[in-house]
């Protein structure tokens, strides 16, 4: 009977055996061989970079290079005797060591006593030092000379993921090559070429699925497609790949972003429990948000630069969209908030505290206690005061309150939409559009659907199973839904608004402040909207619309918030506010 052979790892089998094979590296291939092509090859080489990017691999090719029976050549045959027993790690005179557990003094002098003598079985002698920034002081202390002035045909290979801990004076005497993380394309084509090769069908979708989880490493991607391949047998989709890796990252990134841009706390709160519940790694988790964030500060910050970002080639669009929603202060000011997390993660027993908090600060700037959250109260207080920044406050006993205006002297143009009043309160009924001068008071603007169309909520029965973080999710279905019935108009509209509540009746869309015309665009196409909210979410909603406000705060990153519907007090309840917030009394004013 035959001897059933043992299983090897994907990751192993195909791993590059020539310089064609590799993936992405193409400055390091390059470079080698024109080296071997004119004679010019360095007896030293720092191969640094992340995990999985091929170092170790490239190592074994360039042995290969000088040991090949056609060589030295650019191109070894990978058949002959010293290219398989290089492949299957027998050769005598290409010496792999791990500086992991052979990093001592000892090992390294004993490496320097046997490099002088002869090659045994090929060409040259190839020493490949694995993880090399592990070697003590002692041991590099003791490897200079012979890294300086090698003995002929002895050549060294230092791999390592962490080049700033190698000494400068072992740096100095290497050629020093940088090994790049894979881009999802690369890794996804890599991954359906292997997938093909062993007989199974793997969707792109689902390969791009598994790329993103690897982040840049060939090893980490090709142990994953191993995983689903038992998995998912013949033939590996997303539904295997969700199951596999759970919901996909990107989502969680669109939900918490999403959130932060309407100032949904309670949605943070309820995905990050979400996260804990399924055993995720919050560290790894806010180092993702972190990045997603940054990917959005790029797309807004340097518009059509799609080469800065590692993402998806078809993901740049969706980024897009979704940086409408901020501006740049505003992603730098969350951004900010999320490095002082990941920084106080380090220390704490507690991550989950230290997102929730800088999520918390993210969505609500009134709980920032920094100096930068004093001055967004006071400007908070200014605008419900009606006051223009920097205005000078009379004291309190000369403060006359506001008339409240009267209905007659409404000048508000025909077909603008006016703001809900708070309790009631005539002073708190201001303007959309016209009026006097430009007001920073809350703008809500309810779309009521036309009269005599029969219940607001035909299916009220399906409405409990729709809720904000489903809408949220959806929300591009919507757009495309809208794309493929010709509504280009509010398709466009749309891109830029995002769920901000939802209560099984009435739907809250939030848009951000440079997009004031989209309430209007959206209440004179209200009907299309409900008809396709009932065509895909089986809901006819009250629309409701609200345009969050920019608040500079002197010199620190502006904020954005939703414009809530709030009693506006006179300018002596401000002025008390402020001095209880700031125990101060007021300046007296020379005007």
């Amino acid at each position: 009977m035959a001897e059933e052979k043992p299983h090897q790892a994907l990751y192993r089998r195909y791993r590059p055996q020539t310089p064609a094979e590799v993936i992405g590296q193409d400055h390091v291939v390059r470079a080698l061989t024109g080296s071997i092509r004119e004679n010019r090859l360095h007896h030293a080489f720092l191969f640094c970079g992340p995990r999985g990017t091929g170092k170790t691999s490239t190592a074994r090719i360039l042995a290969k290079m000088v040991n090949c029976e056609n060589g030295p050549t650019a191109e070894p045959c990978g058949v002959c005797s010293q290219c398989v027993t290089i492949r299957e790690g027998t050769h005598l005179d290409v010496v792999e060591i791990d500086a992991a557990s052979h990093g001592g003094v000892e090992d390294a002098r004993d490496l320097r006593e046997k490099a002088p003598t002869a090659p045994v079985q090929g060409r040259e002698k190839v020493y490949i030092i694995d993880e090399a920034q592990r070697l003590s002081r002692e041991a590099f202390d003791a490897l200079l000379k012979v890294f300086e002035e090698p003995p002929p045909g002895v050549r060294f290979v230092l791999a390592t993921t962490e080049p700033h801990k190698m000494p400068a004076t072992i740096v100095g005497r290497c050629q020093r090559f940088d090994f790049r993380r894979l881009t999802m394309d690369d890794l996804s084509a890599h991954l359906i070429k292997v997938a093909s090769a062993e007989g199974v069908t793997l969707e792109p979708s689902a390969a791009h699925a598994i790329a993103r989880q690897a982040e840049g490493s060939a090893r980490d991607a090709l142990s994953l497609l191993d995983q689903a391949s038992v998995m998912g047998g013949v033939s590996i989709d997303d539904d295997v790949v969700r199951a596999l890796l759970g919901a996909p990252r990107s989502e969680v990134q669109h939900e918490i972003a999403d959130a932060v841009a309407v100032g949904d706390a309670r949605g943070c709160f309820e995905t990050v429990n979400r996260l804990v519940a399924g055993g995720q790694d919050l560290r790894q988790i806010t180092a993702e948000i972190l990045a997603h964030f940054r990917n959005l500060l790029i797309v807004k910050a340097a518009p059509g630069q799609e080469d800065l970002l590692d993402i998806q080639s078809d993901a740049y669009e969706t980024l897009r969209i979704q940086a409408d929603k901020f501006t740049p202060g505003e992603l730098a000011r969350v951004i900010a908030l999320l490095l002082s997390a990941q920084n106080d993660m380090r220390w704490t027993t507690s991550p989950r505290l230290s997102l929730e908090l800088a999520l918390v600060r993210a969505t609500i700037p009134d709980t920032d206690p920094s100096p930068a959250g004093t001055v967004s109260r006071l400007e908070r207080l200014e605008r419900l005061a009606n006051l223009e920044p920097g205005t000078v406050v009379p004291s309190a006993d000369t403060v006359t309150p506001k008339a409240a205006p009267s209905p007659a002297d409404d000048t508000t143009p025909a077909g603008s939409i006016p703001a809900p009043a708070a309790n009631d309160a005539p002073a708190a009924r201001e303007k959309v559009e016209g009026g006097e001068g430009t007001s920073s008071s809350p703008t809500a603007i309810p779309i009521h659907p036309n009269e005599g169309q029969g219940p607001l909520v035909p299916h009220a029965a399906d409405a409990g199973a729709v809720d904000v973080t489903m809408l949220r999710r959806s929300w591009p279905s919507l757009i495309e839904h809208l794309g493929a019935g010709r509504q280009m108009i509010l398709k466009a509209v749309l891109e830029s608004a995002t769920v901000a509540q939802f209560d099984g009746e009435t739907l809250e869309l939030a848009f951000p402040p440079d997009r004031k015309v989209g309430p209007q665009k959206v209440e004179e196409r209200q009907d299309e909207l409900r008809a396709a909210l009932g065509d895909l979410f089986g809901i006819r909603p009250t629309i409701t619309c609200v345009v969050r406000e920019l608040r500079e705060q002197g010199g620190g990153p502006a904020t954005l918030e939703l414009i809530e519907e709030e009693e506006v007090p006179d300018q002596a309840e401000a002025l008390r506010r402020v001095q209880e917030m700031l125990g101060a009394q007021p300046a007296e004013s020379t005007d």
